[in-house]
């Protein structure tokens, strides 16, 4: 699942007294969202506003997070909405923390350079995730050259936050199935990781937008193929006995060799980032494997206090193993990361999947109240051993 950024938020952050919330002004023709529906938490935020800016309707959310224990806006939530608000030259109203509600009018995306800070070690991966569907929208500005379509975002945070996709899983997981699915130009780069509690992770990621007149094509994963290739990454950086990385990814390895026993080549990686290229203390370790039809499905699992490395390497690679037994198209967390470019898309999307977790039915419906698209949800039955999502989608163009 693309999970919640980390609830903690850095215990280095200044406390800024809460300012008396605003009373919004709500324009007429805006898309009202319950912000409680279903998961209920920031995915509803970065989903709609970010098919906000794309169709160009304002969204007027509430009830924000209502079920959390500390419910509203947190700084990772408003890092995003205000990405995505400078990259569309729209107005955000509500945008302060603990605010139970917010109105975004967007303006029109154009091609630019922006930062996205979270302030906290709150997910910079999930700001990436909001802003990347916009920025392949956008439009160059009239006075740029006709060929500069790409936007570099500066993104800042924590790099490997608890409970979130980490900053590996977009390189090596996410990004690569965005190439093969769509013939996209993009790339992230990993300047500097960040932990909890300081934050101060760095990357920045390039988007080159669809020609404009264009929309994303349909796409069918239904037939994964066989394994090629199977990668091991551990990491570690900061203090911490110094095998730590190798033992999690030995682990895995290990594990792997018993568990998928074809042919496939496994590789191992095994990184210690240098001093100035981290701020803080972690590890994690990120488990993927390629397809004879270019897909990738991947793991990852980041450290925990007092766990044993070798518990957490052999967890990412029973987690792996699992899916590559059933035979899925998709992990879980590619499988909700899709919905929002399966109802972009013009034509009929489908995918191959478990069961659909509680984040993908939630960006379905977010993504039916914002656009045309229609999804229809399919479980096993017969030979068909998967749950299968079918998508007609809007077919937006740029």
């Amino acid at each position: 699942m693309a999970g919640k950024a980390q609830n903690r938020q850095s215990g280095t952050r200044k406390h800024v007294p809460d300012r008396p919330l605003e009373p919004l002004s709500i324009p007429g023709g805006c898309t009202h969202i319950d912000g409680s529906i279903l998961e209920g938490g920031g995915q509803i935020l970065r989903n709609a506003a970010a098919l906000a800016a794309i169709t160009g309707t304002s969204i007027h959310v509430d009830n924000i997070r209502a079920g959390r224990k500390k419910p509203g806006l947190r700084p990772q939530h408003l890092a995003g909405l205000g990405l995505i608000a400078k990259i569309s030259g729209g107005a955000l109203q509500g945008g302060q923390e603990n605010s139970s509600a917010i109105v975004l009018q967007p303006g029109r995306l154009q091609c630019r350079n922006a930062l996205g800070d979270t302030g906290t070690a709150g997910s910079c991966a999930l700001l990436a995730q909001a802003a990347l569907p916009c920025l392949l929208y956008a439009v160059p500005e009239p006075s740029s050259a006709e060929s500069s379509k790409a936007s570099v975002l500066e993104l800042r945070g924590g790099t490997d936050a608890a409970m979130a996709p980490s900053i590996g899983y977009l390189q090596h997981v996410l990004l690569p199935m965005l190439r093969h699915l769509f013939g996209l130009t993009l790339d992230l780069q990993l300047e500097r990781r960040g932990f909890y509690p300081q934050g101060g992770g760095r990357a920045a990621l390039m988007v080159q937008s669809l020609v404009p007149g264009s929309s994303l094509a349909a796409f069918d994963l239904t037939e994964r193929g066989s394994v090629t290739g199977i990668t091991v990454r551990a990491f570690q950086a900061g203090q911490m006995k110094p095998d730590v990385a190798e033992r999690m990814a030995s682990a895995a390895v290990t594990a792997l060799q018993k568990g998928w026993p074809h042919d496939a080549e496994l590789r191992k990686e095994v990184v210690h980032e240098p001093k100035a290229w981290a701020v803080g203390t972690g590890s994690g370790i990120l488990v993927t494997a390629v397809t004879s039809t270019a897909l990738v499905l991947g793991r990852g699992v980041p450290a925990e206090r007092g766990r044993a490395a070798q518990d957490i390497g052999e967890q990412a690679a029973s987690e792996l193993l699992g899916d590559l037994h059933s035979g899925l198209c998709v992990d879980d967390w590619m499988q909700d990361q899709l919905i929002i470019f399966m109802a972009l898309a013009q034509g009929t999307s489908r995918m191959s999947c478990g069961e659909p977790t509680l984040h993908t039915r939630t960006a379905m419906t977010v993504a039916e109240m914002m656009t045309t698209a229609k999804f229809t949800v399919k479980p096993p039955k017969g030979e068909r051993q998967h749950w299968l999502i079918e998508c007609v989608g809007a077919g937006i163009s740029v």
